[in-house]
């Protein structure tokens, strides 16, 4: 690895993602052109993180699902409370209060999983982000390596074969063709099924990054400075040139958007899946905020699953991968609860039942 790597670093999620799971992976796994060793990496991370906040998922549909049992035994006493108090709004408040105590019940107790949740997908988006960053920047560092070490050792061949102290421009140009060739032969891409590159987004995007993207701001904070766009053309060139043109002469592209669909899809099955905790109406409430309260929620219920689909196109197809099987997991899990709370709800009214009659 060269010396360029000191100009990047990895954050604590980086390294557990890119050099202690990533390095043991590659130990055992080849790349084909299936499936990489980075792809292996990012299913096995999600598994292991999935299995991590296991309990935090079950909490909060423990607290979901509780939710709706005082929701459904308030609603008759927040009728009665509402004929009581009539419009006089702030009695409405004070016995609002008083039954959520009585019925212990939060409106904001399913609130702190689903912010934990959201910090671990902020800790996770910024991990695959250093991942990848990381990524590219040995790659460049790797091949300059190849690039000057083929260079130099072609260069003395020549100079000792001719006893000459400088070298002619053909044997300049025959020196740089070598060099180019070596680049080719060591750049072995990650690949993901019908993606070329695991490090760039399943988008329209070209498999190899540019210098402007390499070094600009159209990866987000993918951006590494310090990289001098000449020594760039020149070490990634052949790569370029292979990997970012078709037959045809037209730009390649690095996917064709399948994981952010996946994410899409799979994110709105587990939606479905997952009921969103019961927010019983405020009795203070005007039946038009009780119909704009429940069109949000509505929103809300489809409008995740698309951002879900969004995040992934602007970021590498190693994080969307993340975010397919992270829904994939979580739709499996969401569809185990259901079926376990719809046998033990049924086995409570059986017993409930089956007390009332005796």
């Amino acid at each position: 690895m060269g010396s360029l790597m000191l100009a990047v670093e990895l954050n604590w999620i980086g390294k557990l993602i890119y050099q202690y799971l990533y390095g043991w992976v590659s130990g055992w796994v080849t790349n084909n052109e299936v499936i990489g060793g980075f792809a292996v990496t990012v299913i096995l991370f999600t598994i292991f993180l999935k299995t991590l906040t296991l309990p935090l998922d079950i909490w909060q549909k423990q607290i979901t699902r509780k939710n709706s049992k005082k929701s459904l035994l308030m609603k008759d006493d927040l009728e009665k409370a509402k004929k009581l108090c009539g419009d006089n709004r702030e009695m409405m408040m004070i016995k609002q209060r008083e039954l959520n105590k009585k019925y212990k019940y939060s409106p904001l107790s399913a609130c702190l999983p689903s912010i934990v949740t959201l910090v671990v997908f902020m800790v996770v988006l910024t991990g695959f982000n250093s991942a990848v960053r990381y990524h590219n920047y040995t790659v460049f560092a790797d091949l300059t390596d190849v690039y000057e070490t083929t260079y130099v050792a072609t260069i003395n061949e020549y100079l000792e074969a001719d006893g000459n102290s400088t070298a002619t421009e053909d044997q300049s140009n025959n020196a740089t063709l070598a060099a180019e060739g070596a680049v080719l032969e060591a750049y072995k891409p990650e690949r993901f099924l019908l993606t070329v590159n695991i490090f760039m987004p399943d988008t329209m995007k070209l498999p190899i990054p540019t210098i402007k993207e390499f070094t600009g701001t159209s990866l987000g904070d993918l951006r590494i400075e310090g990289i001098d766009s000449n020594e760039y053309t020149k070490v990634m060139k052949p790569i370029i040139d292979k990997y970012n043109t078709k037959e045809n002469g037209k730009k390649a592209q690095n996917g064709w958007f399948i994981l952010p669909i996946l994410a899409v899809v799979l994110s709105l099955i587990s939606a479905k899946f997952m009921k969103p905790p019961e927010q019983i109406a405020q009795i203070s409430q005007t039946e038009e905020q009780k119909q704009k309260a429940q069109s949000q929620a509505k929103m809300m219920q489809y409008l995740m699953p698309i951002m879900m689909g969004i995040f992934p196109m602007f970021y590498s197809t190693a994080f969307a991968l993340y975010m397919v099987v992270s829904s994939m997991l979580a739709t499996l899990l969401n569809l185990v609860f259901n079926t376990y709370a719809k046998h033990a709800d049924a086995k409570e009214r059986q017993i409930m039942m089956s007390t009332t009659l005796k």
